[in-house]
């Protein structure tokens, strides 16, 4: 098992909460932050609290995904990552959202409110999801899961770690980061959009591809354990 710091995570930390949550601060003090605790660079209150939600995410999913014990992924695992977002998500991390609730999410090609939830459907999503191949078995992870919203917020965040989950317990030496570029905003709103077609046309094709192509990242250079 090659041995992986939250440091390492610092691409999906980033990408996440660029694209995500349109994070300001940039690459180099998130990895600052990550490395250190440094706040130096760190552009705001809002900002602050959503870097130490993924770097906490990043070191609970490392704790069960890297630790070398057997490992799998299910829908209790899933819910214990939403609640470890305390401080930018929803009031009551880790709990289903509720029909009633009327939480979705504004997409380019509309609104998609699905049907809440039970944690036995999420078990299900993950279920489908299984194939012999670990990159596969993320990719539909976290289209499938962020699609299905069983949250009442940080479902995309949520979907990332525990598609990561699956790569890092299976040792591939790849993480998956959400697509962008420093230089070009038409490459994050190009998977957006794929995303929302994912969501509300069930074109799954779309994002996976791009994620391949752009997402996945290769760990070279880590530590290799005994």
């Amino acid at each position: 098992m090659t041995k992986i710091t939250v440091l390492d995570l610092a691409g999906v930390i980033y990408s996440a909460g660029k694209v995500f949550d349109g994070l300001d601060t940039g690459r180099l003090a998130t990895e600052n932050f990550l490395r250190s605790g440094s706040l130096e660079g760190v552009t705001s209150r809002s900002d602050l609290a959503l870097l130490e939600d993924l770097r906490d995410v990043a070191q609970y999913v490392i704790d069960n995904a890297a630790s070398g014990a057997p490992f799998t992924i299910d829908a209790n695992y899933v819910r214990a990552i939403n609640a470890k977002i305390t401080r930018s998500g929803a009031l009551h991390p880790g709990e289903f959202r509720t029909s009633d609730q009327g939480i979705g999410v504004n997409t380019p090609e509309g609104r998609h409110e699905p049907e809440a939830i039970t944690e036995t459907e999420l078990q299900r999503i993950i279920d489908r999801a299984q194939t012999s191949d670990p990159v596969e078995t993320a990719l539909d992870v976290f289209v499938e899961t962020a699609k299905a919203q069983p949250f009442e917020d940080g479902n995309k965040r949520t979907a990332l770690f525990a598609a990561n989950s699956v790569l890092i317990a299976a040792d591939t030496g790849k993480l998956l980061t959400i697509p962008h570029d420093e230089l070009d905003d038409d490459v994050a709103r190009s998977f957006i959009k794929l995303m929302a077609k994912a969501y509300v046309h069930d074109q799954h094709d779309g994002v996976k591809t791009m994620l391949r192509d752009q997402g996945l990242a290769s760990r070279r250079g880590l530590r290799r354990g005994p």
